[in-house]
């Protein structure tokens, strides 16, 4: 995949984020698209090697290009990224999954569940709470905290039920469970970036794993 083509391209999309520009830039987009395709089935089959993700396609693991602008103040037409989200029931599965995400000096690899339903969030913070030591085992794994940090949109006090002298709170004050690794264009456009990619997402397995044994 030629990862620097994607980004070049949205660059240019950031900067001409109008239909005028992008229609008379279709074919770039799609033959861009089309790498992210063929890319993402590459994705599926190499997780589904050591990962129970189901039968899945293309389709249920990508997005849209263009943006519901209906409730937002920004009507930009277009995304600024290209997001790929391989897990169990597609991509808009409860579950636990892996992200991969293209945007110029943003790109990014992540994984587990970004803001769970009411329920499900209500279900993990009471299964650290009640056992918080299988989890810290995973976040403590040294590969796992050598490169990855938890999205850190969390509550400023403890959860409504949980006691606010709980020695781990902090572990259950996040809204998302998702840990993430940045990285530059550079890294990014990398030689064999399957494989690049394929290394960080096992690094995410057993985190996926402990959230998906929670909600299956």
């Amino acid at each position: 995949m030629d990862v620097s083509k994607v980004l070049n391209f949205l660059v240019q999309l950031k900067e001409n984020n109008n239909r005028e520009w992008f229609n008379s830039h279709k074919d770039t987009y799609l033959s861009i698209n089309k790498e992210v395709e063929v890319f993402t089935n590459k994705m599926i089959l190499n997780i589904s090697q050591f990962d129970n993700i189901g039968n899945l396609d293309v389709k249920d693991c990508t997005y849209r290009i263009y943006r519901d602008v209906r409730f937002s103040p920004d009507k930009s037409p277009y995304k600024r990224h290209i997001g790929i989200y391989i897990c169990k029931g597609g991509k808009n599965s409860t579950l636990a999954g892996y992200y991969i995400h293209f945007e110029p000096n943003n790109c990014m690899i992540s994984g587990g569940i970004w803001c769970p339903e009411k329920e499900n969030l209500e279900y993990i913070r009471r299964f650290i709470f009640n056992d918080p030591q299988s989890y810290i085992k995973i976040l403590e794994d040294k590969d796992f905290k050598d490169n990855f940090q938890l999205m850190d949109d969390q509550l400023k006090t403890a959860p409504k039920g949980y006691p606010k002298d709980f020695e781990y709170i902090n572990l259950i004050k996040y809204k998302s469970f998702a840990p993430f690794k940045t990285f530059s264009n550079d890294e990014f456009c990398c030689d064999n970036f399957e494989d690049f990619v394929i290394k960080y997402l096992k690094m995410i397995k057993p985190f996926n794993n402990y959230m998906n044994a929670i909600l299956e």
